[in-house]
């Protein structure tokens, strides 16, 4: 339930930004705002305190943002006037969501056993990049485990060209023989 009111307020945000041509301070904003609430668990807690009224939270926001761009000041008081404080803390990565929706950007993460250089992350980029129709912004993983070859999660499509899916696969096709 709070990621889905959550949603529905980062989507309305989304709209006012882009309606007023704000977009990019918008952005700024939000991002801060999800690293500040990242950095400071506190603040969390504080949104999510029942016994701290609607006006301390406002005046707590107000204070801490005084240089956000008024929309997104706006819609924080708004969600704290409507009760949902506690959903601030998952507004900005709602809201990140449909601004690389917007863009057509996805988050490609992709794992290796060894930390790829910028030369082959920018070759995974472009190549999953034209599999997927969308700029990619790529995230290197680690795993040890991970014998060779890659893993590349976007969104909910993974593409598994590790050595072990590849074994797995062999040894499924000599048994089926």
């Amino acid at each position: 339930m709070r990621d889905h009111v959550a949603g529905r307020y980062a989507k309305a945000l989304f709209d006012l930004a882009l309606e007023h041509h704000v977009l990019e301070q918008a952005e700024a904003d939000v991002r801060t705002l999800g690293e500040v609430l990242h950095a400071t668990p506190e603040l969390a807690s504080v949104l999510d305190n029942p016994s701290i009224s609607a006006e301390e939270l406002k005046q707590v926001l107000q204070t801490s943002f005084t240089g956000f761009n008024s929309i997104v000041l706006n819609t924080l008081l708004v969600m704290v006037e409507n009760d949902r404080a506690a959903e601030i803390v998952t507004l900005p990565e709602h809201f990140i969501a449909l601004l690389n929706e917007h863009r057509n950007v996805a988050t490609a993460i992709v794992t290796s056993a060894y930390k790829l250089s910028d030369e082959e992350l920018t070759k995974v980029k472009e190549t999953f990049g034209q599999k997927s129709g969308k700029t990619l912004e790529v995230e290197n993983v680690v795993d040890k485990s991970v014998i060779g070859g890659l893993r590349v999660q976007i969104g909910y499509t993974t593409y598994d060209g590790t050595i072990e899916t590849k074994l797995t696969r062999l040894e499924r096709e000599l048994l089926k023989a």
